[in-house]
This record gives C-alpha cells, sequence and structure tokens, in this order.
C-alpha cells in the first residue's frame, strides 16, 4: 500500500504542477478571492506533506493516497473550467 501511496502522491504532485504555475499568476490579480487561490494553489502538495513531513504521527497510508485522489480530481475540474471553451 505504500508504493501506491507514493505513486498516487507524486502523481498528484505531477498532474497539479500546471495549477500550481497558472494559480501563482492569479494570486497576484485575484483580490477578495485570494484565499480561494491560495487553498487551490496548495493543494497538490498536501499529499506530499501528509506523508513526509507528518511521520511522527504515523498517519494509514490511505489518508495521503485520498488527498492525492481528492487533489487529483480538483486540478481536473481546475483545467475543465480554465479550458472549456463552449
Amino acid at each position: 500500500m505504500r508504493r501506491a501511496t507514493a505513486i498516487l502522491v507524486s502523481l498528484a504532485l505531477v498532474v497539479g504542477l500546471p495549477q500550481i504555475a497558472i494559480l501563482y499568476v492569479a494570486l497576484f490579480s485575484s483580490g477578495w478571492a485570494a484565499p480561494i487561490v491560495l487553498f487551490l494553489w496548495l493543494l497538490p502538495v498536501t499529499p506530499l506533506f501528509l506523508m513526509f513531513f507528518f511521520p511522527w504521527r504515523a498517519l494509514p497510508p490511505v489518508v495521503p493516497a485520498i488527498a492525492a485522489i481528492v487533489s487529483m480530481a480538483v486540478t481536473g475540474g481546475l483545467v475543465w473550467v480554465f479550458y472549456n471553451t463552449d
């Protein structure tokens, strides 16, 4: 399970890199929506923090895996909103 979690966390980070780059630019021009943009900006790295920076809590491997899946789903939705031209 730990190997699958590591793969999901890595995939969430790779998928979320364009989101981080796009929202970095939007952070400075977002005005009152800056907290929402900041939350979406930090979402792709949240599974990485859960997996590597909280080892003393002994989280089960399912927690970072679920965070990675949620992160990829939000990234997919954000990309769909940005690039949907219908």
